[in-house]
C-alpha cells in the first residue's frame, strides 16, 4: 500500500510539467525542443515569426505547431527552449496560412524530461561564438569581408565584445569568438528559398544549417577546441533569405559536442551590430518586448533591442547601427543583476528609493524595482534610461515602468499612459518624469518620482490598497 502511496504521489507531482488537453489517440516521441524567432526587414509590412520544433531521439525534426493558449500557460515555452521533452502529436489537420511547414504536426500536449528552475533562463560567463560566411552556388557576391566579421566580435565600442559586456555589467563576454571566411553551399539560393524575401516558412533554415556547418567545418573546429564548443553559431548569407532573419536554437552534433547551439541566420542587410545583437539576445532565450498599444507588433518600442532594434539607436563606425540596453525584465531573466540590485515591493510596503539609469558601470543604488500585481502572476518593471552610451539615441531620459505578464509572446510591454496609447513608445505618456506619477488601474499600485538624482531618479512606490478605488485605465498623475 505504502509503494502504491507513493507512486501516487510521484505522478501528482509531476502532472504540472504536463501540458493538459491530450487527446486519446496521439503519436508520442521524445528530443530536444527548439524554438526560432524570425525578424522581417524593417518597413517590410512582414510580421514577427515565432516557430517551435522537436529533433528527436531518433535523429529526425518535427515541425511542431503549438496553440497560444498552450504557450501562454507555460510561459511560451521559454524555459524548456533546448531542454529534453516528450511531445504528444495529435493528427489534426495543420492550418498552413498561420505555419506554412508542410511536415508541421500540432502538439497537444508536452511534458519535460529535464529541468531548469522556472523563469531563470540564466546566461553567465564566456558566451564565445563563431561566425560562418555561406555564399548561395548560384551567387557570388561577399558583402563583408572576413575582416568585418572577425572585428565585429572586438571589444571596443560598436563591437559585439564590448556590447555584451555593457549590457550585462560584465557577467559575459564572447572573447574567443571568431570567423570562418567565405564557404560555398552546395545549392542555389532559390533552392533553399523558392521566392527570396518572402515567405515565412522556417523549413529551409535546417537544411540550410546542415549544409553552411559542413562546408565550414573543415575551416573550423566547433568543438572549440575540446571546451564544450562554441556557445552559438551566427550564419551569415550573401544573399536573401525568405522574410526574415532569425535567431534562435537549434539541436545538432558538430565535431563531436552534441547539444542545443545557440543560432542565428543573417542575410545581408541583418549583418550590422543591431540586428546581430538582436538575433544573439534570440540565441540567448530572450523573445520580443514590445509597447503598449496592442497592435500585434512587436516592434514598437525603442526601450528594448528586443523590440525595434533600428530606431532610437545610436549610428556610428563600421557595423552601423548598434544594439541599444535590454529592459530590466530581460536582464533579470538572463541573471545579470547583482544581488541587491533589484528591490521587490511587495503589497502592504511602501518604499523610498534611487534607481540608477541602466546603462550605468556599477552602481551603489538600485537598477530596477519589481512589483508584483495582487491577484495575478503579473508584475511591472521599474528602470530609468538615460542617453548615455548604447543608449545615447533614446528618446529620452526618464523612469520607464514595463507591465511584465509572461502569457504573452512578448511579456514586457512598456506601460503608456497615453489614450489611446501611441504607435510607438517614444512618447511622453511612455516617460515618467520628476513631479509625474503613476497609477495602475485598480489603484493598488502607485509609482511617484520625485526628484531626479545625478545618475537616475528618487522614486517613491507603494503597494497598498486603497479603499473604494477603481480606476478605469492607466493614469498619469501631475505634482
Amino acid at each position: 500500500m505504502t509503494r502504491i502511496l507513493l507512486l501516487v504521489l510521484a505522478a501528482l507531482w509531476a502532472a504540472p510539467l504536463i501540458a493538459s488537453d491530450a487527446p486519446t489517440r496521439f503519436d508520442v516521441v521524445e528530443g530536444h525542443f527548439e524554438i526560432v524567432w524570425g525578424d522581417p526587414l524593417a518597413g517590410s509590412g512582414a510580421p514577427a515569426v515565432k516557430r517551435f520544433s522537436l529533433a528527436t531521439d531518433a535523429g529526425e525534426r518535427i515541425a511542431l505547431v503549438v496553440s497560444d493558449q498552450l504557450a501562454a500557460a507555460h510561459g511560451g515555452f521559454l524555459d524548456w527552449m533546448g531542454l529534453r521533452v516528450r511531445v504528444h502529436l495529435d493528427a489534426t489537420a495543420v492550418d498552413r496560412s498561420t505555419d506554412p511547414r508542410p511536415d508541421a504536426r500540432r502538439a497537444r500536449a508536452l511534458t519535460l524530461l529535464e529541468g531548469r528552475e522556472p523563469g531563470r533562463g540564466g546566461v553567465i560567463g564566456s558566451q564565445p561564438w563563431v561566425s560562418i560566411l555561406c555564399k548561395f552556388a548560384d551567387i557570388a557576391t561577399e558583402p563583408n569581408d572576413l575582416a568585418y566579421f572577425e572585428s565585429m566580435y572586438g571589444n571596443n565600442f560598436g563591437e559585439l565584445d564590448d556590447y555584451w559586456r555593457k549590457q550585462s555589467y560584465g557577467a559575459i563576454d564572447i572573447a574567443g569568438s571568431i570567423a570562418v571566411d567565405w564557404v560555398d553551399l552546395p545549392q542555389s539560393q532559390t533552392a533553399y528559398f523558392p521566392t527570396p524575401g518572402t515567405g515565412s516558412d522556417s523549413s529551409s533554415l535546417g537544411p540550410l544549417f546542415d549544409d553552411c556547418t559542413e562546408a565550414a567545418d573543415p575551416f573550423v573546429d566547433f568543438s572549440n577546441g575540446g571546451t564544450g564548443g562554441f556557445a552559438g553559431i551566427n550564419q551569415m548569407f550573401n544573399a536573401r533569405l525568405n522574410c526574415c532573419a532569425w535567431g534562435g536554437g537549434r539541436f545538432a552534433s558538430l565535431d563531436g559536442v552534441s547539444k542545443g547551439w545557440r543560432v542565428t541566420w543573417n542575410p545581408p542587410w541583418a549583418q550590422n551590430a543591431a540586428v546581430i545583437a538582436h538575433e544573439m539576445g534570440h540565441g540567448f532565450g530572450l523573445p520580443h518586448a514590445n509597447n503598449f498599444d496592442g497592435d500585434g507588433d512587436p516592434y514598437d518600442s525603442p526601450w528594448d533591442v528586443m523590440s525595434s532594434a533600428f530606431r532610437n539607436a545610436v549610428d556610428t563606425g563600421p557595423y552601423g547601427i548598434q544594439g541599444k540596453h535590454h529592459t530590466a525584465y530581460h536582464k533579470a531573466r538572463l541573471g545579470w543583476f547583482a544581488p541587491g540590485e533589484v528591490e521587490v515591493v511587495n503589497e502592504g510596503e511602501a518604499v523610498t528609493v534611487i534607481v540608477d539609469h541602466m546603462a550605468l558601470p556599477s552602481t551603489a543604488n538600485l537598477r530596477a524595482v519589481e512589483i508584483p500585481i495582487p491577484g495575478t502572476d503579473d508584475w511591472y518593471t521599474v528602470e530609468v534610461r538615460d542617453r548615455v552610451g548604447y543608449d545615447g539615441q533614446l528618446p529620452g531620459n526618464a523612469v520607464i515602468i514595463s507591465h511584465v505578464d509572461t502569457g504573452r509572446s512578448e511579456p514586457a510591454w512598456a506601460v503608456d499612459t497615453d489614450d489611446p496609447p501611441s504607435g510607438f513608445g517614444d512618447n511622453e505618456g511612455s516617460m515618467f518624469r520628476v513631479g509625474e506619477a503613476f497609477e495602475d488601474p485598480t489603484g493598488v499600485i502607485r509609482i511617484t518620482v520625485v526628484a531626479a538624482t545625478a545618475e537616475g531618479f528618487e522614486l517613491d512606490i507603494e503597494s497598498i490598497l486603497p479603499e473604494d478605488v477603481f480606476l478605469d485605465g492607466f493614469e498619469t498623475v501631475g505634482p
